[in-house]
Order: C-alpha cells, then structure tokens, then sequence
C-alpha cells in the first residue's frame, strides 16, 4: 500500500515538473509560428512585448499568452495603432504541439484592449490588412500566394473583456465611441450545427453623424441564443433580448447569408410597454440640456419587422408601429403639460 501510494506520489511530481518545464521547450518555436504566421495573412506590422506558455490555466490544454500586443496598418495607417490588446491568451490543443500537421485552437481571451478604427474620405479603412489568398495571373488562372494557416480554429469559446472601440468614418461624417465593452461568445464554431450562446454589454456609447450626437453616455447589452447551420450559413434566433439604456427589445426570426453576398432575413422585434422618459433619453444630446428637469408619465410600445432580400440597393419590406399610452410631458417653468 505504502509503495503504491509513493509511486503515483512520484508520478504526480514527474507530472507537475513536466507541467512547468513544457512550456520553456516550446515557448521560441510558438513565437516563430505566430510571427511567421501573422506575416503570410497581414499586410500590417504586429509585435508583442512577451509570449508565455502555461499548461495550468486551462488545462488539459495549453494556454498560449501574448502580452503587450500591438497591430498598426501600413502606408497612411502606418502610425495609427489599429489593435492595441494587454493580453491575447489562446487555448492550443497540447498534443498539437508536438507535431507540425497544424495547432488546433478552442478558445481565445481577449483583455485590456483599445480598437481604432478609420475610414477616410475616400472610403479606404485601416482595418483592410488582410493579404489576398490568390492573384490573378491570365483570365480564369490564379495562382496562391501564401501556404494555408497552420492554425486551425475550433472556437469554443470566445472572450472580450474591457474593450475601448473609436470608430470615425470621414466618408459618411460618422464618429462612435464605447467604453468597457465585454463579449462572451461560447458554442462549437468548427460545427456544421450548433447553439451560439452570446452575451455583450457595453457602457458609455457616443454615436454622431452628419455634426449631430444621436446617443451620448448610453449603455447597451444583448442576450443571445442562436442556432447556426455553419454550413448553410443560416442562423435561426430563439431567445433574445436587445436593451439600449432600459429599453428591452425581444428579437425572433432568422438571417441567412447567400452566396452571391446578399442577405435573406425575417426578423420581428416588440417590446413590452417602456416608461415615456426612457423613449425621450434618446433623443440627439444637443436636445438634452437639463435632461433632469423633463417629467412624463405614460408608456410606449414598439413593433418592427424585416421580411426579404437586402443585395445591393433592394431593402428587404419593413416596417414600424409605436404606441403611446397616456403620456404627459412637462418641463420644469412651463406653466402646463
């Protein structure tokens, strides 16, 4: 018994040695492959302060961390940081590791990041750093310019965590500004057919166009579930919910994606009865000067449907309908209501 009990103490020590020492084997070959990789796919500078290997933080999988990531464009972009990210953590299938056929990832972790997206007045964007997979050579010819990725997603699990998004589009005159935004994605994306759990929030929403600021200090959150046939790349809502401040929007229907880049929807969305005020919360903010002195009664409903085609310059049918009930409004001074 005795004897037992000291060698599986041995073999648990061996075990959590391995566990430690792993990682520093293999730590230069993962930062030659992201950095081979990240080449053959981007037509961008990236770099990274440290990676780090752990075989603890979600094992039996290895945690593959970079910290310090930065991602800039080129040519005019080349001094606007696009992708700006404290930790970028992937969790790699560890017997991957030991061969060359390709490393399968399940999950990744995004924390402390800052996204800066721009458009300029002709319409060209930062984000647009994707090389092509194939160039023309002669008509109906091409040809590949880079090997396939050696890394394969098999999402189960994706994470954003106190993200800050700038988005300004000179093109259309439209700025868009959140803070401490958090999405959590979880379901078998390397699945034909699979439930897609997703939850976002997102606080401190500033959105203008055209010189006017339409939301300002909003929040806004989603709870989603969908049902994803990947293959078809159709997707079927069941329960969920959309809130912008404290509205609360349901949403149902389905979206498909067609492959001639057209969109086929049927989507509904209600809401049940809002308090008047909170309909009023949205109005543009050059319209919100002593906000706190407004008083409503009353409450509000909202219908809306999508039904059909979008390609192009065709809308699919839609449609709007509001209900007041019993509303009042009064602002403070006003001799009446």
């Amino acid at each position: 018994m005795k004897k037992g009990l000291k060698i599986a103490a041995i073999t648990v020590g061996v075990i959590i040695i391995l566990m430690f020492l792993l990682p520093f084997a293999f730590q230069g070959k993962i930062a030659d492959i992201v950095k081979t990789e990240g080449n053959k796919m981007l037509n961008a500078q990236f770099d990274f302060k440290n990676l780090n290997i752990s075989l603890f933080r979600n094992f039996p999988q290895a945690s593959v961390t970079l910290e310090d990531f930065w991602l800039k464009g080129t040519g005019e972009f080349a001094n606007d940081t696009l992708v700006q990210a404290g930790e970028v953590t992937a969790a790699v299938n560890l017997f991957s590791l030991f061969g060359d056929s390709g490393y399968d990832i399940s999950k990744i972790f995004i924390e402390d990041t800052k996204l800066h997206a721009i458009v300029l007045p002709d319409g060209r964007a930062n984000w647009d750093i994707m090389k092509p997979d194939t160039v023309d050579v002669e008509e109906e010819k091409t040809v590949e310019v880079e090997g396939e990725s050696s890394f394969r997603l098999k999402l189960k699990n994706f994470k954003i965590a106190d993200a800050t998004i700038v988005y300004v589009d000179d093109s259309t005159n439209m700025q868009f500004y959140t803070d401490k935004l958090n999405l959590k994605l979880s379901g078998d994306m390397s699945a034909d057919m699979t439930d897609i759990d997703s939850k976002l929030s997102c606080k401190d929403i500033y959105f203008a166009m055209g010189g006017i600021s339409y939301l300002k200090q909003a929040e806004a959150g989603a709870k989603l579930t969908v049902s994803a046939d990947l293959k078809n790349n159709k997707f079927i809502l069941k329960e969920n919910t959309l809130s912008l401040n404290a509205i609360v929007l349901n949403l149902d229907g389905w979206v498909a994606l067609l492959d001639d880049g057209a969109m086929d929807m049927d989507l509904k969305i209600n809401t049940s009865e809002i308090n008047f005020k909170e309909i009023l919360s949205l109005i543009p903010a050059i319209y919100q000067n002593n906000f706190d002195k407004l008083r409503t009664t009353g409450n509000m409903s909202l219908t809306a449907f999508a039904k059909g085609r979008m390609a192009g310059e065709n809308m699919p049918q839609f449609g709007l309908t509001l209900g007041v009930k019993d509303a009042t409004l009064n602002y403070e001074g006003m001799p009446a209501s």
